[in-house]
């Protein structure tokens, strides 16, 4: 375990097991690498595990700007080309689905094969306007309370989740604070280069160059993005898990780990092949 210095900041990165091939495991907004427990334990039997924590959060060094998904994205491939890898698979959860798919398509050199889980791209351009109304006023003192519950903007997901990850969360959001809460948010979906919403999501789904699988907890998402991938024929599998909630690699892991493991190892024995 240590911290990487990179793009002036530094990063808390842990790394477990051996193998020939490395998993980088990416984790989403308000949160940090603990959510992988139960993946590195499976995944490091036979196989080089990475994780990180982005960017203000978990044991990573805190910054005043730099909480775009773009500058996450960079943030991650600056890290990886300091650790010297390449090929590796890349395994992401909500905003991290985001930043694997953008590190996917900058520098498909550093990256074999993308699993995203429930990913918070791909969303309609009118969910800035609700974002930006959960928001407020960032420096209130409460907004980072209200951005740990935000259940205004996808009752759905907030719902289904239990109290208990819901208080982990709210916990989560409040250690780091308004500043990276917030930055971190709005930088999934405000602006018109945010891309967490559905222009620049098909942009960057369009440029994908290695073989994505992405799994889904709900169905909306999930429809535009199978159609998609359907009407551009691309090597993207799209699935949609039922009676799991948006944390679907804590809620089974067992079923997580099985299908991540069998993408891992068709996805290097086809490289291999090649």
């Amino acid at each position: 375990m240590s911290w990487v210095r990179v793009r002036g900041f530094g990063c808390f990165v842990a790394e477990f097991g051996s193998g020939d091939r490395t998993i980088v495991l990416i984790h989403g907004w308000c949160s940090d690498s603990t959510d992988w427990v139960d993946q590195i334990s499976a995944f490091a039997c036979d196989a080089r595990v990475v994780t990180l924590d982005l960017r203000g959060h978990g044991h990573s060094e805190r910054t005043a700007s730099g909480y775009g998904s773009v500058d996450l994205a960079e943030d991650v491939i600056a890290v990886l080309d300091h650790l010297g890898l390449s090929d590796s698979h890349l395994v992401g959860h909500s905003l991290g689905g985001i930043i694997a798919d953008l590190v996917a398509v900058r520098r498909p050199d550093l990256v074999r094969s993308v699993l995203l889980i429930d990913p918070a791209y791909g969303q309609p351009e009118e969910w800035e306007g609700r974002v930006r109304a959960i928001i407020g006023d960032p420096a209130s003192a409460d907004s980072a309370e209200r951005a740990a519950v935000a259940a205004d903007l996808e009752p759905e997901i907030h719902n289904s989740v239990t109290a208990a990850r819901r208080t982990r969360r709210r916990l989560q959001a409040l250690a780091l604070g308004p500043g990276v809460v917030w930055q971190t948010f709005a930088g999934m979906w405000c602006g018109e280069d945010a891309p967490g919403l559905r222009p620049q999501t098909e942009r960057a789904i369009r440029e994908r160059r290695r073989p994505t699988l992405c799994i889904y907890a709900h169905e909306p998402t999930y429809t535009w993005e199978s159609h998609l991938v359907d009407v551009l024929g691309l090597d993207t599998r799209v699935e949609l898990w039922t009676g799991v909630t948006h944390f679907l690699h804590q809620d089974d892991p067992k079923q997580f780990n099985d299908v991540a493991s069998a993408w891992f190892e068709a996805n290097q024995a086809a490289r291999g092949a090649r």
